[in-house]
């Protein structure tokens, strides 16, 4: 394939991408079909087809760009400045605001939310990645019980991503919330 068909291939699976993206956030998951994706994304529906087998995969390149996206913010948050409370903080209020910016004013947020459990798998080597990561941290700062505690900060930074509307307000929560629960075990 030539460089010229390689960036047609990529462009059409960009417009894709975006269409459905904005389908979803409009309408809901369940909502949009193929064909409504097709047509947002002004290509022939054997263009589509060509590139995604089905819903399902659609949404899994959705899903896998969101991915990366969140990936980056953690670790950007991570290799940042102060102390441990501050690097989890930021990383997870970085990585829970890539999803609180994708998710703003979608009227279908709850039930993109609920996709991460019927997606669990893609999530679970992420979700895995950061619970080691701090782990480590805390362990390295001193932290007595240090998986007890990286499990529940981030079963706390997931529910004020999932009940915090705005991605300033999920990473404010997520922040203090890591100063209130890990500043007092650094001693």
């Amino acid at each position: 394939m030539t460089e010229a068909a390689t960036d047609r291939v990529k462009e059409k699976r960009r417009r894709i991408l975006d269409a459905a993206r904005f389908l979803v956030l409009k309408q809901g998951l369940r909502a949009t079909s193929m064909e409504a994706i097709a047509r947002e994304a002004r290509i022939a529906k054997p263009t589509l087809y060509a590139q995604f087998t089905d819903k399902d995969a659609v949404f899994s390149g959705i899903i896998d760009e969101m991915i990366g996206d969140l990936l980056a913010a953690y670790d950007s948050g991570m290799a940042g400045g102060g102390d441990i409370a501050e690097r989890v903080g930021a990383a997870l209020a970085g990585k829970y605001g890539v999803i609180a910016g994708v998710l703003a004013g979608s009227a279908h947020a709850a039930e993109l939310y609920d996709e991460h459990n019927r997606l669990a798998g893609r999530f679970r080597a992420v979700d895995e990645r950061v619970r080691d990561e701090i782990a480590a941290e805390l362990r390295g700062a001193g932290v007595a019980d240090a998986e007890a505690l990286a499990r529940l900060v981030l079963a706390s930074a997931y529910g004020i991503a999932r009940k915090f509307g705005s991605e300033a307000e999920v990473g404010a929560g997520i922040r203090l919330m890591c100063r209130r629960l890990i500043g007092p075990e650094l001693g």
